[in-house]
């Protein structure tokens, strides 16, 4: 819990350059005295946020989300990584037109808020043909996130 309450602190400093902090609050599901302790540094500890930032220099988004997911839910997680990425990652989606069924499970499963890919992989988790596959570039390296079938 440690590490996602320290990546939720690490996108509530840059969210809060561009909105409120009651917008922030309320997409991070927290109220404004948490992002206030996260923006002063009282919450988390020095400690955790080191271990977060260089997690996150570490970790492709694909990597981050199962943890953000189940830590802090799925809209929370989305906005939370929308932040940490932007800018740093760039993903683009494949679909095998061959093997794609238009069932529709990989719209259900994305936790995009819009049409911008996070690079969480969900897409490619849901397929159940194995269709969508991923390329993700983040931060100077390059990841296939694929199901093989």
């Amino acid at each position: 819990m440690r590490l996602a309450a320290a990546l939720r602190a690490l996108a509530a400093e840059k969210m809060s350059r561009e909105m409120p902090l009651t917008e922030v609050a309320e997409r991070l599901g927290v109220d404004v005295s948490t992002v206030s302790h996260y923006l002063r540094g009282d919450y988390p500890s020095e400690r955790a946020r080191a271990a977060a930032e260089r997690v996150l220099r570490r970790s492709p988004p694909f990597g981050l989300w199962p943890l953000l997911e189940e830590e802090l839910g799925r809209e929370v997680a989305s906005e939370v990584l929308r932040w940490l990425v932007k800018d740093k990652v760039e993903a683009r989606v494949r679909v095998d037109d061959a093997r794609c069924v238009s069932c529709g499970r990989c719209a259900e499963a994305c936790p995009a808020p819009d049409d911008t890919c996070l690079g969480c992989g969900e897409c490619v988790r849901a397929c159940s043909t194995g269709a969508r596959s991923l390329e993700v570039s983040y931060r100077d390296a390059v990841y296939e996130v694929s199901r093989e079938r």
